[in-house]
């Protein structure tokens, strides 16, 4: 039988329903419509009639959809609550990649002690180490996480609005964000690791975080919402050339 079933699944996802449920019931739908077929051509129909007929009393396209959106816990929760997922999730996010940058940061530190004790002793490459941990920090980590982001929505055909969302949120917290690790002139002093923030007063560091923001934006929000209007203009123009189910 001609696969007729891609616009059926992307309709399912559209309508909100999880991945994993959309696709395990296409192949179900696909089976049982061999299956009708089968029993057509044997009671004696041509095959492109039977089918037809096979997919009639399959049901139409709508009849499908409305059957699975009706249970509710067929959703995905991107579709159940966005502002949890896209919103509390991408600032969780964000926070994650700060704990990650201070974590290394105080791992190079805490091995560093003599004894359990000591003043740490930082070796001649801290520096060059903590601008990579910034560096990281600043950008790399934003750009993955708005990468996931981008992924998780295409992969759940969720509208742009709330990914878009996500991506302002990781590119524009996770860039303003300047780590700065204090030595005291004081040899016995206490050294600091200080979480600073560029759109804040006074401003520190704040054409590095622009730039690093704009970055991620170019990099992630920028794609995603040119190649989301792309799939769309794609998808309305395929409904419209092809209805492979009648509704």
């Amino acid at each position: 039988m001609p696969e007729m079933f891609g616009p059926l699944r992307h309709r399912l996802l559209t309508a909100g329903i999880a991945p994993r449920h959309a696709r395990r019931y296409v192949a179900e739908l696909r089976d049982h419509a061999a299956d009708l077929a089968d029993e057509e051509r044997a009671a004696g129909l041509a095959p492109d009639e039977a089918h037809s007929r096979a997919l009639a009393r399959l049901g139409t396209a709508d009849d499908l959809v409305r059957a699975m959106v009706a249970r509710g816990d067929f959703r995905s929760w991107g579709a159940r609550a966005p502002w949890a997922v896209y919103g509390l999730g991408s600032m969780l996010g964000v926070a994650m990649t700060y704990g990650l940058a201070i974590a290394a940061v105080a791992a190079i530190v805490e091995t560093h002690r003599p004894t359990p004790d000591a003043r740490p002793v930082l070796p001649d490459w801290f520096d060059s180490a903590f601008a990579t941990i910034t560096y990281v920090h600043g950008l790399v980590l934003p750009l993955a996480l708005a990468a996931v982001f981008a992924w998780m929505a295409t992969r759940q055909r969720m509208a742009a609005l709330w990914p878009s969302v996500a991506m302002l949120i990781v590119g524009i917290i996770g860039g303003s964000g300047t780590l700065d690790f204090i030595r005291p002139a004081d040899p016995h002093g206490i050294m600091e690791l200080e979480i600073r923030f560029a759109l804040a007063t006074p401003w520190p560091g704040l054409n590095d975080c622009l730039r690093h923001i704009a970055i991620n934006l170019l990099l992630t929000l920028a794609p995603y919402i040119a190649w989301h209007f792309w799939q769309k203009a794609v998808t309305e123009y395929a409904s419209d050339d092809d209805a492979l189910i009648p509704s």
